[in-house]
């Protein structure tokens, strides 16, 4: 018998776009006594608000990854210390740390830095990308960096109709050489060859999720990402305008994490960033990535005939591993 009461628990739109604060709700309780409905109920709140954040006590590194446990398999996420040459503040193996702190030996607590980072979805280089993400701030500077998210589904609704008719069938390579997340990077760092590019899977640019059955934008990380039947060139032209609508979106909901803040968010359908903060404060975020399934495409897909005399993606063959 699970020692939660759902009748006090609630579930609030922390703003007109997204995002839900859930209360009355213990998350260790919630652990100790794992309770099905409200793990299901929990679900379509996410289903509905796509990111839910909680404000608890402080949690163990065993809670949060109880808790995440909940929600699916966890995926590893985590580079190995001896890649980073790095020290992980916690032995939870699952626990990726996000992080711009320096040990007392010099070497970085995780990775990632204080730089901002542009919008972009967890994992979509794999072939199976991660469902759901989880956050929880271990510590935040005196003046915490928002985190931005922002609905994939209403990307989608909003954009031009000629340009929906477009992409709707679509695929683009998810290269598995990930662009730099920092904002920097991305806008004006150089790209590579096209080999490069081509390698990772290909996923509907229009993807119909799981469980609401709506279709949503799917990006890839790489601005100069390339599109199946499309050269360099035209891939490039063609995300530029869906990079355009990303950034002119205003619908957001921007949070400032404060220590203990927990959030579980949709990573499919949701796109999500950070600001900068300033370097000599430190900020430990850890980050766990939860096991999703095979993009499906919204739309069944048509023969897409080569466009120009630019150069297209060429499918992949049997012995490439692609």
């Amino acid at each position: 018998m699970s020692d939660i009461n759902t009748s006090v628990m609630t579930v609030t739109p922390a703003s007109p776009f997204l995002g839900a604060d859930v209360t009355g709700i213990s998350v260790t309780a919630l652990i100790r006594s794992p309770d099905a409905a409200v793990v299901q109920t929990l679900k379509q709140a996410l289903d509905q608000f796509l990111v839910l954040r909680f404000q608890q006590p402080a949690l163990t590194d065993d809670e949060i990854v109880g808790f995440a446990n909940l929600f699916g398999t966890i995926l590893s996420d985590r580079k190995n210390t001896e890649e980073m040459d790095s020290v992980q503040p916690s032995g939870r193996a699952e626990l990726k740390v996000l992080s711009n702190a320096t040990a007392s030996d010099g070497r970085p607590v995780g990775d990632k830095g204080a730089a901002a980072q542009i919008w972009h979805t967890d994992g979509c280089h794999r072939e199976t990308p991660n469902a759901y993400s989880v956050l929880y701030a271990r510590k935040a500077p005196d003046n915490p960096p928002r985190t931005g998210f922002m609905s994939s589904y209403t990307l989608y609704e909003k954009l031009p109709s000629d340009l929906k008719k477009e992409i709707s069938t679509l695929r683009a390579v998810f290269s598995v050489h990930n662009r730099s997340q920092d904002f920097n990077t991305f806008m004006a760092g150089a790209s590579v060859e096209d080999e490069k590019r081509a390698e990772g899977p290909r996923h509907p640019l229009v993807r119909l999720h799981p469980s609401t059955n709506r279709p949503f934008l799917y990006l890839p990380r790489r601005r100069d990402a390339l599109i199946e039947g499309y050269s360099s060139e035209q891939s490039r032209n063609l995300l530029e305008r869906l990079w355009a609508a990303v950034f002119s979106l205003s619908d957001q909901w921007r949070v400032a994490l404060q220590a203990n803040d927990f959030v579980i968010f949709d990573n499919r359908a949701v796109l999500h960033n950070r600001e900068g903060w300033e370097s000599t404060q430190d900020r430990t975020v850890f980050h766990l990535a939860l096991e999703g399934e095979t993009p499906i495409a919204a739309f069944a897909p048509k023969t897409v005939a080569k466009r120009g005399r630019g150069r297209g993606v060429r499918p992949p063959s049997k012995s490439s591993g692609i």
